[in-house]
């Protein structure tokens, strides 16, 4: 962008210096610099730049040594007043777009150094004046500078909003991505620690919950009852059925424990036909009664086979932390041996551990 703006207006800048040097009569050697700061400089300075390790910080330098070099014109020429005021301000609007204030600082101590190289020889001449020629020319530089720099800035405009929008889209993308990748992990969590076929929590989660909600209860002073249930015959059922029977046998029995729960209450597939529930802040004698229904609610399931009513039974086993047990492996043992003492008192059956 800077080599563009640079050598379109710079060749517009020889012609305005060249008109004023010709009604002034300027030497030939001041034309040969003039031809070489003009007309082949701006090359040389955009391929030093090109070339650089730090192409930005090396155009910065270029545009201070445009400033230093317009001081020295100004300088030589007499300070003719609108070459002299293009000279600073295109240098100054460069600037100060990159850098601010702090960049039209560094144009000024540029363009005064110029002007100081230039004053021992050129000597210390007043001449703003210069012919309507050359203020017209100087007029139509700038304006020309100006809607170049101008067009620039509003092609960069649209490049950035273009990235950012670009970005902006990337970004939808990623947050879209994301929430599939959570939502699948998520997903996944849930297959890992649910059971496939009832869709209760596993023994895996139960592991990893069990010692949590036991201490948290023991910590608030709060019971924690287990319930271990297992269906009655169900080898027999299995055996006589068939295997799908008995699949849609735990399917339903899953489903009525699920029905029961409360909030913060946990049901898991224990075994092939055993379910444990833990109920947190739920005494014993609460939860015997939680058990009834439950049992209740088993026995009057609605389930055919074979075009025939059949009814499922369920045994429970119960136990009480901390009156049963203080820790995890202890409370699930004195549940599992409740439950098979209400096994062996006859099934379908509710018993508390002893």
């Amino acid at each position: 962008m800077n080599y563009r703006n640079r050598s379109a207006s710079w060749v517009i800048l020889f012609l305005v210096v060249a008109v004023h040097l010709y009604q002034q009569a300027g030497p030939s050697w001041v034309w040969a610099a003039l031809v070489l700061q003009f007309l082949v400089y701006p090359h040389l300075v955009y391929w030093r730049a090109r070339l650089a390790r730090d192409p930005l910080q090396s155009e910065i330098g270029n545009m201070l040594l445009d400033s230093f070099c317009f001081g020295i014109w100004s300088a030589g020429m007499g300070f003719p007043l609108w070459i002299a005021f293009i000279f600073f301000v295109s240098v100054s609007i460069n600037l100060a777009a990159f850098e601010g204030g702090k960049g039209v600082a560094k144009v000024t101590a540029a363009h005064a150094l110029g002007m100081a190289v230039a004053l021992p020889f050129a000597g210390l001449r007043f001449l703003p004046d210069s012919s309507l020629a050359v203020a017209f020319l100087s007029m139509f530089c700038l304006l020309t500078y100006l809607v170049m720099y101008g067009i620039s800035t509003h092609r960069r405009t649209l490049k950035l909003h273009q990235v950012r929008e670009k970005l902006r889209e990337n970004e939808i993308a990623l947050q879209s991505q994301l929430f599939e990748i959570r939502l699948l992990q998520s997903q996944l969590k849930e297959q890992v620690d649910r059971d496939h076929l009832t869709g209760l929590y596993n023994r895996r989660y139960l592991a990893a919950t069990i010692d949590r909600e036991l201490a948290r209860c023991l910590r608030d002073g709060s019971p924690l009852s287990a319930m271990m249930a297992d269906i009655d015959h169900f080898k027999q059922i299995n055996d006589t059925h068939g295997h799908q029977f008995g699949d849609k046998v735990l399917v339903a029995v899953a489903a009525t424990l699920s029905d029961s729960l409360r909030a913060g209450d946990i049901a898991c597939r224990y075994g092939g036909e055993e379910f444990l529930l833990l109920l947190p802040n739920m005494p014993l004698d609460t939860a015997k009664a939680r058990a009834e229904e439950i049992r209740h609610t088993v026995g009057a399931l609605s389930l055919e086979v074979d075009g025939r009513p059949f009814s499922v039974q369920i045994s429970v086993g119960l136990a009480e932390a901390p009156r049963d047990a203080n820790d995890a492996d202890t409370l699930v043992r004195r549940a599992d041996a409740a439950l098979y003492r209400a096994k062996a008192a006859g099934r379908n059956r509710v018993e508390i551990s002893a």
